[in-house]
């Protein structure tokens, strides 16, 4: 069999314009907001911005280099049903529904143009980037998180907002972008790269250090939710690394870091108050027994939903905050009550047909992936009932990233 350099050429030329779209991709996502909240100060052209973050997974799928066809039917069909329930006469304005149709086919565009095109992707090559985001949103959460509250530093990109969350004494932190919300979704991209680290066989130090600093920048975020994340992918990643390793390594490893990290909390003023700070936040979810309506009170809004319309819905981007801010609330919506868990947003707008048909979509692409079932079995249930992969425009592109960058690891590195 002769080789083609030509064919060759052309591999590398298209795995290189692939990069460069990623990162500008990543860079868009994480920097927006900056320019949101310190220079635009809101308006319509901080509103461009926003919108422009909802397109992003729509102009990456179509200007990506790759093959668009193996799973075109799947999104064809899945989009034309989107398109129907975006036309629900039930629904507040067309508006709502366009918005809705761009955010429930974002994540998807990601994940199947991944799905076919895995030779273009080459996650290696963004490390620098990757690690250098790291060091800008840590370091400036930290100066954040000693700033007053009401400092410029902390402000939000919407100049309607002026109450900013806060844990204990100090503001939550966002680092660069619009929302506490912004900057826990990056941290989720964050596991899920140092977990793939961990598959590239990188060093166990590095990998033992970023854990430890994704520990401290969920708890200066002050979500409960991104620490529990972050301490679980932190026991997957180990559980790699005791696999494929030398057991005495990250054994040794983890036992300094964790001796390292004991001495330096006793002696760091910042990381107590950062610890006491969050464990208010602990003691508020308890005592307003919020973890329970975040956990199975979450799935039990589905299994014992309160609402007409169950089986389709009352329209496509209903519940979206932004289209409800600009064109109003439906009658319908409004008669629900409160809403917030995505799970119960989707079966709102779509009904159960669409929940289950994200939860058949899901099952496809998860099934595509060269990661560990468990790992698989999670991600499902996570992305089904919790994680906001529809109406978090950040999470839209931080968790495909994230576990493409998983699955690609595993592949290059681990095809066992």
């Amino acid at each position: 069999m002769t080789h083609d350099p030509g064919q060759a050429d052309n591999l590398d030329t298209q795995q290189r314009r692939n990069t460069r779209l990623l990162a500008f991709v990543l860079l868009y996502t994480v920097f927006a907001g900056a320019l949101r909240k310190w220079v635009l100060f809101g308006g319509q052209a901080s509103n461009l911005l926003l919108l422009g973050q909802i397109l992003l997974p729509w102009f990456f799928y179509f200007t990506a280099h790759g093959r668009r066809d193996r799973y075109l039917p799947v999104l064809l069909v899945f989009g034309g049903v989107l398109v129907l329930m975006a036309l629900n006469p039930l629904n507040q304005t067309i508006f709502h529904g366009i918005f809705g149709l761009l955010l429930h086919l974002g994540f998807w565009l990601l994940a199947f143009h991944y799905l076919e095109n895995r030779h273009l992707y080459c996650w290696d090559r963004l490390f620098g980037l990757m690690l250098g985001i790291v060091v800008i949103e840590v370091g400036l959460g930290i100066v954040q998180y000693g700033m007053p509250k009401d400092h410029i530093i902390n402000r939000y990109s919407n100049e309607l907002v002026t109450s900013i969350a806060f844990v204990g004494e100090a503001a939550r932190v966002t680092g660069t972008f619009s929302f506490v919300a912004g900057f826990s979704s990056w941290l989720l991209l964050v596991n899920l790269w140092v977990w793939g680290l961990a598959v590239w066989r990188r060093q166990t130090v590095l990998v033992s250090a970023l854990i430890g600093v994704s520990v401290v920048a969920s708890l200066i975020s002050g979500a409960r939710m991104a620490l529990a994340l972050t301490l679980l992918f932190g026991v997957f990643t180990y559980w790699h690394l005791l696999r494929r390793v030398p057991v005495h390594r990250p054994v040794f490893v983890l036992t300094l870091a964790l001796a390292a990290s004991a001495v330096v909390y006793q002696g760091n003023a910042f990381l107590q108050q950062s610890w006491t700070n969050f464990a208010t936040r602990i003691q508020d979810g308890l005592r307003d027994e919020e973890y329970g309506r975040r956990t199975v009170g979450a799935v039990g809004e589905i299994i014992n939903y309160r609402g007409d319309y169950a089986l389709l819905g009352t329209g496509l981007g209903g519940t979206y905050q932004g289209a409800r801010l600009i064109w109003g609330e439906s009658y319908h919506l409004l008669q629900y009550g409160g809403y917030e868990e995505e799970a119960e947003r989707v079966v709102l707008e779509g009904g159960f047909v669409l929940l289950l048909s994200r939860a058949g979509l899901l099952l496809l692409f998860l099934r595509r992936l060269r990661i560990p079932f468990f790992a698989k079995a999670f991600f499902f249930v996570l992305i089904t009932f919790f994680a906001q992969t529809i109406f978090n425009a950040y999470n839209i592109v931080f968790f495909t990233f994230g576990l493409s960058m998983l699955d690609w690891s595993y592949r290059q590195h681990d095809p066992a």
